[in-house]
């Protein structure tokens, strides 16, 4: 029984064997060979009977009309039906016989004529036996006396003994045509057969490979092709299976865009190593008093209001949410996806965060707005996977993090504080309001740090964009 196979337009269709496909046309081209060679060998051998029935029929005619001359110049008629039946009962191939006098009102037939007869009258002159051009097979020669010509002489001759002979042709051409295409055809089924097994194989491989079993690995026998095919799916499979195997490891992260991206581009580190990134933190100003001044389900609503935003803006700035920590979102730049200008987008993402919490206009019980304060600091992280083998945490460590922490601590709502190095890094558009050297858990030096402000009214209007794009997506994404 065959399997079911899917045709371009998507109809389903029942497979046709490639064994079965070269079987018939390796039979069909051997029994068309054949039968191309029993035409071949019937037409050869019909002209040697030809030839060896004319070398009869030009003895036996011509003697005919030498014993036909007196009695044909007497007028004998009895005589000459005397010749004529004693000739045709002595010679079995003869049928029939036609005598045309000179004066064409007068002839004698014997035997069976057939449909030609009437052929006979326009004989042409001949002093020797030739074949006439009829559909029967007839020789004749002019009968003379001297130089008078007395008449014409036809011999009908029998076709049965050829008819015998290649009908014992075609009957031995069948036999031998029979057992070539028998054994051809069982060689052929042999050997296809041999050749579709390992494409059978992969076919069913590659459908449990598609179901998602990985395990398959066929085992490639020879040199040839298909041994290349066999052994290329298995380093396929191979591949396959290890991605689906890193893929389900990091499908245990936090952050699902992480794990799509890694397996559709391909091109990040997913070792442990050092980088330069940049880290945006944003957490709710008195989010203690607001959890406890509102139901639990509005605390997460508004939450999730918020992040959903911060979601897309850090996205449109090519960054993205490593972690949310209560009320509390870190944004990573460079990490995994690489990004020369991540310094710049990550202060760009924190001022259109601030403007989008306005933007969004939610108040707390008391009318003041609920507000975010933001944080950014660059440098290097050490990158890997943090926590236990069950609940894995693909994320950024290091100083840099804390530090952009403690930046978010300093200001006010909607206030972005960065240290007085990062903005150095920032490139135009930027003012920076210093708020003189801060003390700084985890550095023994104070270092300068101050507000970010956006000092480019094209920059300006380009985070007004993003933010108009993000509040867009989030309420796209609500409406679902």
């Amino acid at each position: 029984m065959n399997p079911p196979a899917h045709t371009g337009d998507g109809e389903v269709s029942r497979l046709f064997p490639i064994r079965w496909r070269w079987t018939l046309f390796v039979g069909g081209s051997v029994a068309l060979a054949v039968a191309m060679f029993a035409l071949i060998i019937l037409d050869l051998e019909r002209e040697a009977w030809l030839d060896s029935q004319t070398a009869q029929a030009e003895t036996l005619v011509e003697r005919l009309g030498d014993e036909l001359k007196l009695p044909m110049l007497a007028g004998s008629t009895i005589e000459i039906d005397a010749i004529a039946n004693s000739f045709i009962k002595k010679v079995p191939s003869v049928l029939g016989m036609h005598l045309q006098y000179e004066k064409k009102n007068k002839s004698f037939t014997y035997g069976l004529i057939g449909k030609d007869a009437l052929a006979l009258a326009d004989f042409p002159e001949s002093k020797t036996v030739i074949r006439l051009p009829t559909g029967d097979l007839w020789f004749a020669i002019s009968v003379a006396y001297a130089d008078t010509r007395l008449g014409v002489l036809a011999v009908r001759y029998s076709e049965h003994a050829w008819n015998n002979l290649a009908a014992q042709i075609k009957w031995r051409m069948l036999m031998t045509a029979f057992v070539v295409v028998l054994f051809s055809g069982v060689g052929v089924y042999w050997l296809a057969a041999r050749m579709s097994r390992p494409l059978e194989e992969l076919a069913m491989a590659a459908r449990k490979v598609a179901d998602g079993d990985f395990s398959m690995q066929l085992e490639p026998h020879g040199n040839d092709e298909l041994s290349y095919a066999m052994d290329q799916f298995n380093q396929m499979v191979t591949e396959l299976a290890h991605k689906e195997e890193m893929r389900a490891t990091f499908g245990r992260y936090l952050n699902p865009k992480l794990v799509a991206e890694v397996f559709e581009e391909g091109e990040h580190d997913l070792n442990t190593h050092r980088q330069e990134v940049s880290i945006l933190f944003a957490d709710m100003v008195g989010f203690t008093e607001f959890s406890e001044s509102m139901q639990t389900e509005q605390v997460v609503e508004v939450l999730n209001r918020h992040f959903e935003l911060f979601h897309f803006i850090i996205d449109h700035f090519e960054g993205h949410v490593d972690k949310y920590i209560g009320d509390a979102v870190m944004g990573v730049f460079n990490h995994p996806r690489r990004n020369p200008d991540h310094v710049r987008h990550a202060a760009m993402a924190a001022l259109a965060m601030a403007k989008a919490c306005s933007q969004l206009g939610i108040h707390r019980h008391d009318k003041t707005p609920v507000v975010f304060r933001f944080g950014i600091d660059c440098g290097q992280v050490i990158a890997g996977s943090i926590g236990p083998a069950r609940r894995l945490d693909y994320t950024v460590i290091g100083n840099t993090v804390n530090i952009a922490s403690r930046m978010g601590a300093l200001g006010e709502g909607g206030d972005v504080i960065l240290t007085r190095e990062t903005f150095k890094r920032l490139g135009k558009g930027f003012d920076f309001d210093s708020i003189g050297k801060c003390e700084i858990k985890g550095l023994s030096q104070p270092i300068e740090c101050g507000q970010l402000k956006v000092k480019d009214e094209q920059m300006r209007q380009h985070i007004l964009d993003i933010v108009f794009q993000s509040l867009q997506d989030a309420r796209k994404v609500a409406e679902r």
